[in-house]
C-alpha cells in the first residue's frame, strides 16, 4: 500500500529535488514522485514523506541518501546506437571539422550517459569510420547516478539494449556472457566515466574542452531556467564552434543565443556561435 503524500510534502520534496538535481515535478506529477519515493521510505524506516523530507535535510546520512535518490529519480531508458542520424553527423562532419591531419584528438562528452550505451556507441561508431585510431579518440561519459555509473564500469548488457545494433557490430565488439553480452576491453578503455551534477557549472566547465557534447533526453526533465543554465554551462566546455546534440523533442532556440541550430533532413543539432562565451 502506497504511503500518501500531502500537497505540502509534495511541494517541499519537489523544491529540494529541483534545487539539488534540476529535475522538476510539476503539479501533475505528484503521484509519480510519490510512487518513486516509496522504496526510500521503506529503506530509511520512515513512516511518512514529512519525515523523509527532514531526513534529507538534517540526518547525518543525508548525503548517502541523496546519492540513492539520484539513482531512483534517474530515467535510465537507453540503448546502443540510439538516434543514429546524429551519430552519422558525428562520424562525418564532426570528425572532418575537428581532427587535423597529422595529429590531434577528437574529444566527445556524453554528459548524461546513464548505463553507458551512448558513450560506448560513440566509441564504436568512430572506430567504424576507420579514419581514427583508438588513441585519437577521447570519450567521456558522466551521470548523476552512482548506480548507473557502476553498470558502466561492468559493461554487461542484455538484449533490450541491442534493439538498434547491427548483428555484425555485436559480433565485433561484444562477447556473449550469462544471458547477455559484455563489451570488449578495447571499447571500454576508450571511455572515461565520472560522476557529475549538470547544475554544477564549474564541474561542467572543467569537463572541457571538448569538440562535441551529447545531452539527449535530459533537458525535458528540467524547467526552462534550469535548461538555460545547463546549456550555457555547456558553452564553456565546448571548443569554439563545437557541437551540441540534444534529443529530438528538445529545443534551445528560445532559451539562449549562444548556439545556432543546424537542420538537416535526418537530424537537428546545434553549434556554438563563433563569438559565444
Amino acid at each position: 500500500m502506497l504511503v500518501a503524500i500531502s500537497d505540502r510534502e509534495f511541494r517541499q520534496l519537489r523544491d529540494v529535488i529541483r534545487e539539488r538535481f534540476g529535475i522538476f515535478y510539476d503539479d501533475t506529477k505528484q503521484f509519480l514522485l510519490q510512487s518513486r519515493l516509496q522504496t526510500r521510505l521503506v529503506k530509511r524506516s520512515v513512516t511518512d514523506f514529512g519525515q523523509y523530507y527532514r531526513f534529507l535535510m538534517m540526518h547525518p546520512e543525508r548525503e548517502k541518501e541523496w546519492d540513492e535518490l539520484a539513482s531512483v529519480l534517474s530515467n535510465n531508458e537507453t540503448y546502443f546506437f540510439r538516434e543514429r542520424a546524429q551519430l552519422e553527423v558525428l562520424t562525418t562532419e564532426v570528425v572532418q571539422d575537428s581532427v587535423r591531419p597529422g595529429g590531434g584528438k577528437l574529444r566527445v562528452w556524453s554528459s548524461a550517459c546513464s548505463t553507458g550505451e551512448e558513450p560506448f556507441s560513440l566509441a564504436m561508431a568512430l572506430l567504424e569510420t576507420r579514419r581514427l585510431l583508438p588513441g585519437q579518440i577521447e570519450i567521456k561519459g558522466s551521470d548523476i547516478s552512482p548506480r548507473a555509473l557502476g553498470m558502466c564500469s561492468v559493461g554487461f548488457y542484455r538484449e533490450l539494449s541491442f534493439r538498434a545494433t547491427p548483428p555484425e557490430v555485436i559480433q565485433k565488439y561484444f562477447q556473449p556472457f550469462s544471458g547477455g553480452f559484455t563489451i570488449s576491453d578495447e571499447i571500454k578503455r576508450m571511455v572515461q566515466f565520472f560522476r557529475i551534477n549538470l547544475l554544477d557549472e564549474q564541474a561542467v566547465s572543467k569537463a572541457g574542452p571538448v569538440d562535441a557534447i551529447f545531452c539527449r533526453n535530459v533537458l525535458i526533465y528540467f524547467d526552462k531556467p534550469t535548461q538555460k543554465r545547463v546549456v550555457e554551462a555547456f558553452a564553456k566546455a565546448l571548443r569554439p564552434r563545437g557541437y551540441l546534440f540534444l534529443g529530438h523533442a528538445e529545443s534551445i532556440m528560445r532559451l539562449t543565443d549562444l548556439y545556432e541550430a543546424v537542420v538537416t533532413p535526418k537530424a537537428i543539432y546545434y553549434r556554438l556561435k563563433a563569438d559565444a562565451r
